[in-house]
């Protein structure tokens, strides 16, 4: 998938967070590659920096074109769910708000009740709801 970003995030590797377009892009020429194709609070990484620039009118600037994809994620699970290959339906777990572990049982870029295949089983962690691991997952 392409999109257009600033010079300064135009870097293979590097990972944002869509935060949406603005009112103004809807009808921008540039949209269709911009941002119609991406989903406002997922995760991008950029794989491939093109040799393109575009003026974007909102931002005043030139912006470079770049190929992005949605990388794998790292959650926690319950540990009788945590199986390769399996596919599971994300539901976001306690509300313990100083739980050592909250970043990888509520990670950003995937929402609650949200069907994801389990790829890799990463570790065990220690949890005060009982026994989980950390797996990494592609939402489907």
């Amino acid at each position: 998938m392409l999109t257009l970003i600033g010079d300064s995030m135009a870097k293979i590797g590097m990972k944002f967070i869509f935060e949406g377009a603005g009112e103004e892009c809807n009808t921008c020429k540039l949209r269709f590659t911009c941002s119609t194709m991406l989903e406002k609070g997922r995760v991008y990484e950029i794989v491939d920096v093109k040799n393109q620039k575009h003026f974007c009118p909102k931002d005043e600037a030139y912006l470079i074109l770049v190929e992005i994809v949605e990388p794998s994620i790292q959650l926690a699970v319950k540990s009788r769910s945590a199986i390769e290959g399996m596919t599971i339906e994300y539901e976001e777990p306690c509300g313990l708000i100083r739980c050592p572990h909250r970043d990888q049982c509520i990670p950003i870029g995937i929402s609650d009740r949200e069907k994801v295949k389990i790829i890799k089983i990463i570790k065990s962690v220690d949890c005060p709801e009982g026994s989980k691991k950390i797996v990494e997952v592609q939402r489907i």
